[in-house]
């Protein structure tokens, strides 16, 4: 089963002011276009705000998320936060283990892991940040690092929690600095890390945790990212601080594959028919039966039927001998008979091609003409 993609803004310490934070989720609103059902999005206030913002950001679907949690629980720890507390005030995301609280709060490995445990503990969901500094790229230990970061983590927690965390890679030496991996460089340590979870915790784990990416990710370079196949999605930094912070969700959103219509015959038409397509010729031109209303003979080899629809400017395509392809129409019964109905959801236009069959007239293969149970509307 695919990975469902998953993207968050990190904050960090900013906007300002309230106001200013208010005003981003205000501007998110008026762009927040996207399939809840096929994306999962966080966002991390600082502290202050993330109460405050919290309700507008889930009425958008998206989840808020805390920057950091404490590795204790409640008790003397003057400026810490725990994550029961954080639970029990109904935050059921934390981000942690990001670089800047590693190289600029001396958060270790083992802190990090202990963390992670007590987010566990309190059901909470987990973005677990790793990644490598410039001089380690260079020194060519990207993946020992990523590698040791999430040893610690692994040494902390069943395999069954991992359904519970995300790994957020972040190259350090591109975070905030314009900087980006290529989608190549990119994927290979994503591949790499995957690699690592498949070898030190299982093959099933590994294929379902999602991994993001994360350093100066904008919404020009996603879309590109977004197509590798070990890249799940994304941590984003300062353009999550930003209306088109959108956009790159929007941008992550898997497209569905196009395929091609299936076409059925006119035999096939019963009276649950919906979503049916049809390639026929128009045997009776259309006339108007009603006001407002229009009906016309259709057939192919398999039979004919009687076509409905209120467009008028339908009438100039369905002439006698005309190929027409017919789309996402659906069954209405009209005093116990079908008609194939051609709603403004439905498709009715000349075929590409003329179509090279004889339609069949028989009275007995005429779909229209078989009674059927009255059906209520």
């Amino acid at each position: 089963m695919p990975r469902r993609p998953i993207v968050g803004g990190n904050w960090k310490c900013n906007p300002k002011t309230l106001e200013e934070a208010e005003k981003l989720v205000s501007d998110w609103k008026k762009l927040a276009h996207f399939d809840k059902r096929k994306i999962d999005v966080f966002a991390c206030p600082m502290l202050p705000h993330l109460m405050q913002l919290k309700p507008a950001l889930e009425r958008m679907g998206i989840s808020a998320c805390a920057q950091n949690c404490s590795k204790t629980g409640e008790g003397a720890f003057t400026g810490e936060v725990s994550c029961a507390q954080l639970k029990d005030s109904r935050v059921g995301w934390t981000l942690i283990g990001h670089s800047e609280r590693r190289t600029k709060y001396g958060e270790t490995d083992e802190d990090v892991a202990e963390k992670v445990s007590q987010a566990l503990a309190a059901k909470m969901k987990v973005v677990l940040a790793i990644g490598e500094l410039l001089e380690e790229r260079e020194a060519g230990k990207t993946d020992e690092v990523n590698s040791r970061m999430l040893d610690a983590v692994i040494k902390k927690v069943k395999p069954e929690d991992w359904r519970h965390i995300v790994i957020a890679y972040e190259p350090v030496w591109a975070i905030g600095t314009g900087k980006v991996a290529t989608p190549e460089q990119a994927e290979e340590t994503h591949a790499a890390i995957r690699a690592f979870m498949a070898k030190t915790v299982s093959e099933e784990v590994a294929e379902k945790v999602r991994i993001q990416y994360g350093g100066s990710v904008t919404a020009e370079n996603c879309a590109e990212l977004i197509k590798k196949p070990n890249i799940d999605g994304f941590l984003v930094g300062g353009a999550s601080l930003k209306p088109s912070f959108m956009e790159i969700v929007q941008k992550s959103v898997p497209v569905p594959p196009l395929k091609k219509p299936k076409f059925s015959k006119v035999k096939d038409l019963d009276p649950v028919s919906k979503g049916f397509n049809v390639m026929v010729k128009c045997v009776k031109a259309a006339e108007a039966v009603s006001e407002g209303m229009w009906e016309a003979t259709v057939g192919d080899e398999t039979g004919t039927c009687i076509v409905s629809f209120r467009n008028q400017d339908l009438c100039g395509v369905c002439k006698e001998g005309a190929s027409l392809r017919i789309q996402n129409t659906s069954s209405k019964m009209i005093k116990g008979y079908i008609r194939l109905q051609v709603d403004k959801w439905a498709a009715f236009k000349t075929a590409d091609e003329a179509l090279d069959f004889t339609v069949d007239t028989n009275a007995k293969l005429n779909v229209s003409a078989t009674e059927y149970e009255l059906v209520q509307e």
